[in-house]
């Protein structure tokens, strides 16, 4: 046996081999006990002589047909790193899978579990993408501390019922004969109900990609004090797959929820597919149903790696099923900056709002934004790069 057969799975570690059938699962394929058990009994017992014999005795073991395959493979690379699949099905008995959009990086990798004890112990976090948070700054408390007192100011929306109320526009005239039988008839106090406001629901899409590095960990810490402070606020991180991170972020210590965050996103820092990703998260009924109604903001630079028209076609949709959509990035922070991507170009007629996402005090003031925002027609961010005069 060589030595990298004999190196490869005491590189990987473990509770990367273990983790990997529970990935799997939370990504949509039904992966029972027993297809666990195979696929590491098969990885202790077979001569595996890198990354692509992995791969297809995780083929052989934890997927039923060749229609699994694509879900597979975008899991494969999230969870053991930039991996090659390409390559992987050489059999001519086996179906050849769509090739994988992310750049090709087996023989780093394959060098990478070579290596001595030094070189294993830090393939973990470089295969896995685990991204290490640093703990908030003075200043970046401050804002966030500033920026918890205006969330007041966000979009709200009116409830459907009525209910009592001392102001209210509306006589409640059930309320007030009632009231009357208890004085023989007499009306002396008429009754009121209006209709009391209620937040609107948010919705944030966080790229969370390599070109994103710098800015996703404020945009996380700005999720974080909104899921804490408002209700009906949703958070998915997007890079090469789509993580839904809500329930994480409900913790009540940021430091903690951010950590926690490690533990369900794969693909920090990583490639990114934004069109993809937006289409992903529309293909689901229940994400669907989050968008009816609600502010939709999404956080990216807009560049986009695979295809622009998926991306497009995806903006617009969230556009037509939501109340506002609203484009936070990091390159508005730039006054010089245009919208003039391929991309950028495309979704821009969708949009209400473009706005500069490059530091906590800029979503200090995108709250502030926000609030506007209700009273302005739709698809209205185009009118602003298109009235300014080029410089």
């Amino acid at each position: 046996m060589s030595a990298t057969a004999q190196s490869l799975p005491a590189a990987l570690g473990a509770d990367l081999l273990a983790g990997f059938p529970a990935a799997l699962r939370e990504a949509g394929l039904p992966i029972d006990p027993g297809r666990a058990m195979n696929f590491l009994h098969a990885v202790r017992v077979s001569r595996l002589s890198g990354i692509g014999d992995l791969a297809r005795a995780g083929r052989v073991t934890l997927t039923a047909s060749p229609e699994e395959f694509p879900l597979y493979d975008s899991v494969f690379e999230a969870w053991f790193g930039a991996a090659s699949i390409a390559g992987v099905v050489k059999s001519p008995d086996e179906q050849e899978s769509p090739r994988s959009d992310r750049p090709q990086g087996s023989d780093q990798l394959l060098d990478l579990l070579d290596g001595d004890a030094a070189g294993q112990a830090a393939a973990d976090d470089h295969v896995r993408n685990r991204k290490n948070f640093a703990s908030a700054g003075e200043d970046d408390r401050d804002t966030l501390a500033r920026m918890r007192r205006r969330l007041d100011r966000l979009p709200a929306t009116r409830s459907r019922s009525w209910r009592p109320a001392l102001a209210g526009h509306r006589i409640d005239l059930a309320g007030t004969i009632r009231a009357a039988r208890k004085t023989f008839g007499e009306t002396l106090r008429i009754l009121r109900q209006a209709r009391p406001e209620r937040p609107r629901r948010l919705l944030l899409l966080i790229d969370v990609s390599g070109s994103m590095k710098a800015q996703s960990e404020p945009y996380l810490r700005f999720a974080h004090l909104l899921t804490r402070q408002r209700p009906k606020v949703e958070t998915f991180c997007f890079g090469t797959r789509l993580s839904r991170v809500t329930k994480v972020l409900k913790h009540r210590n940021e430091e903690q929820a951010l950590a926690g965050l490690a533990d369900i996103v794969f693909d920090f820092d990583g490639g990114t597919l934004i069109g993809r990703s937006l289409e992903d998260f529309l293909s689901v009924s229940r994400h669907t149903a989050l968008v009816r109604g609600a502010v939709v903001i999404v956080f990216s630079d807009g560049l986009e790696r695979g295809d622009q028209a998926a991306m497009v076609h995806a903006v617009e949709r969230l556009s037509r099923l939501g109340h506002r959509l609203v484009w936070v990035t990091p390159l508005a922070a730039d006054p010089r900056y245009r919208p003039v991507t391929r991309a950028m170009a495309g979704i821009l007629p969708s949009l209400d709002l473009v706005a500069d996402g490059g530091s906590l005090v800029a979503l200090e003031r995108l709250v502030g934004d926000l609030a506007g925002l209700e009273q302005r027609p739709r698809r209205q961010a185009a009118r602003r790069f298109s009235t300014e005069v080029p410089s």
